[in-house]
């Protein structure tokens, strides 16, 4: 069975035809306060969206009283969104590192990464890749592997402690689609426009709508059923109407790399305004490395989201790995050698 958690937003119901109450109506609003309280849920994101568990009978027992309600004409669900969950950590050997966001700090575009000091938020691990002084030196003492690293310029007015562009010698691999994800409806649906997908083509697919949903879902066919029982298809697919999946990142063991780090893609390589190509790249990190960072006192076990190895993909998935050649990293072999003689350059000893 499935583990699974609806995040839904239940909307005043409105007749075909009519432009009726909206979202954010005050029908939808009374509607949702009258349900939700008897449900006894606290409404979240606005008062408007509430959280089901769905792993117990509890759980299940508020989907039929929803669903009744629905049946009545009286709402709508609006907007939903199915998230997997993974029985425990211990089922993982390699994590996503959940890096904060420093907007205006770190800096691709420029022909050497920099950052500015003091305009960042405080942390070890920021924009994907940049980590920290207390990083390098915790990688070094624990004698992990798969890494190297290009130290950053500091561009701001501040002085501060340095920080690093955090380089895996390899990828983690292309990843795997979800079983319940038609690959071939959706490459249909998006074609070769990048504007439609938030990922390249041979990326494995996690998060989808469910108009990508597969006609036979084999053995969760059940549980599935019911979602769309209670969220069916709406009329036109806006970008948050409708029910999305987002289930836990699937990777094929056989192209996991033999480091402690690894690289995952972030959207779409391609060029910027100015024609230079962008790889936006992802820091993982395999069970051993994880324990490490966290044993020297750099994150907790909270920072970092666990992917599903499979190794035996299930029939009708598509091992990408095997039809595609390897994810390149953020730099090529010619960017590297460039940006090391730079570095080299910008932070030489000074002449005595």
């Amino acid at each position: 069975m499935p583990r699974y958690r609806l995040d839904l937003r239940l909307d005043a119901h409105v007749l075909e035809g009519s432009e009726g109450p909206t979202e954010l109506s005050e029908e939808s609003q009374r509607a949702r306060a009258r349900i939700y309280k008897q449900l006894g849920l606290k409404a979240h994101g606005g008062k408007v969206w509430i959280t089901v568990d769905l792993n117990s009978a509890k759980g299940w027992n508020m989907i039929q009283t929803l669903l009744g309600e629905c049946r009545a004409g009286r709402v709508v669900v609006g907007s939903a969104l199915a998230r997997e969950q993974m029985d425990t950590d211990a089922d993982a050997d390699w994590f996503q590192l959940d890096t904060k966001t420093a907007y205006d700090s770190f800096i691709l575009w420029d022909d050497y990464p920099s950052f500015k000091a003091g305009t960042h938020p405080e942390g070890h691990a920021l924009n994907w890749t940049f980590v920290s002084g207390a990083f390098v030196a915790a990688y070094e003492r624990a004698e992990l592997t798969g890494l190297s690293f290009l130290r950053c310029r500091n561009k701001g007015r501040k002085a501060g402690t340095s920080w690093f562009a955090a380089l895996p010698d390899q990828g983690l691999g292309h990843g795997l689609d979800h079983p319940w994800f038609d690959r071939q409806r959706w490459i249909r649906d998006v074609g070769d426009d990048p504007r439609k997908r938030a990922s390249s083509l041979d990326s494995g697919q996690h998060q989808f709508h469910q108009c990508w949903l597969r006609d036979d879902v084999g053995a969760d066919r059940e549980f599935v059923g019911r979602l769309l029982e209670l969220c069916p298809m709406p009329p036109v697919r806006a970008p948050l109407g409708g029910l999305q999946f987002l289930t836990v990142p699937r990777y094929w063991t056989q192209a996991f790399p033999a480091g402690d780090f690894a690289y995952i893609r972030v959207g779409e390589d391609g060029p910027n305004r100015v024609g230079k190509i962008l790889r936006f790249r992802q820091l993982v990190v395999s069970r051993k490395a994880r324990q490490a960072l966290i044993d020297a006192g750099l994150f907790t076990p909270k920072s970092f989201w666990p992917f599903r190895s499979v190794a035996a993909p299930e029939e009708g998935v598509e091992i990408l790995d095997q039809h595609h050649d390897p994810i390149p990293p953020m730099y090529t072999p010619e960017e590297l050698t460039a940006l090391r003689a730079e570095e080299k350059r910008l932070f030489a000893p000074a002449a005595v």
